[in-house]
């Protein structure tokens, strides 16, 4: 007569492999848990990271930005339109920032004055750069230095407004240093001056803007050093 529980050992292994089953569920139930609470502890460590920049910080990244966005402008232009009369007034009012721009003005100068005192004395003083084609040269030649003057403006504008926005901590350092040197300089100029008896030998007019410079510049670094979250901003990712 056969046992009347014969299915009875593979009922018991249905059993061991559903206990199996709940038990690697219930490790990987487990698992994922852990993995939350990991995620969450790490939010919580980095909660600055999900801040925005400090408002000052902002401003500044997007005024380099907008630069580059306005030197991209002109560039177009004057590669675009090179006989335009936006071309030539852009060549004419952005020649002066022109490195040597100083030196030619003053070799045109002397230039000038030679052939005025030549005319007085009867003598004729060969005029540079009289006929067209020379003229012509030298307004090709003046608005490529334009051009390379606004690329290189806008590709290190570029990198400095990355570095703002990138947290770099170098760039923070170098504002500071650079404003508070300013800073520095104009004060002991003056306060030299003043004290030696000469005086500060500085312009009435140009007093304004020095002193707009001073309180602008004073204002970047007591910003970046003493504003509360910029150091974070800047160095809590390193």
């Amino acid at each position: 007569m056969e046992p009347v529980y014969k299915w009875e050992p593979i009922t018991d292994v249905y059993k061991a492999q559903a206990a199996e089953s709940v038990g690697l569920e219930t490790i990987e139930a487990e698992s994922q848990q852990k993995l939350r609470e990991i995620h969450e502890a790490v939010k919580k460590e980095n909660v600055w990271v999900e801040k925005k920049a400090p408002i000052g910080i902002r401003v500044f990244t997007w005024y380099l930005f907008c630069r580059v966005g306005c030197y991209v402008l002109l560039l177009s232009i004057l590669a675009v339109f090179p006989q335009s009369s936006a071309s030539t007034w852009l060549v004419g009012s952005l020649g002066h920032f022109l490195p040597g721009e100083d030196a030619r003005q003053e070799a045109a100068r002397q230039n000038e004055e030679m052939q005025r005192d030549a005319a007085l004395q009867g003598i004729q003083y060969p005029v540079e750069g009289g006929d067209s084609d020379s003229q012509a040269q030298k307004a090709q030649e003046a608005r490529e230095l334009v051009m390379v003057y606004l690329l290189i403006s806008a590709v290190f504008t570029g990198v400095v407004g990355f570095m703002w926005w990138n947290h770099s901590w170098k760039v923070r350092w170098v504002a500071m240093f650079y404003s508070g040197a300013f800073v520095a300089k104009a004060a002991i100029g003056y306060f030299a001056g003043v004290a030696s008896g000469v005086g500060s030998n500085i312009d009435p007019g140009e007093m304004p803007v020095l002193m707009a410079s001073i309180a602008l510049n004073g204002f970047i670094f007591c910003y970046l050093a003493f504003y509360p979250d910029v150091k974070e901003w800047f160095e809590g990712q390193h």
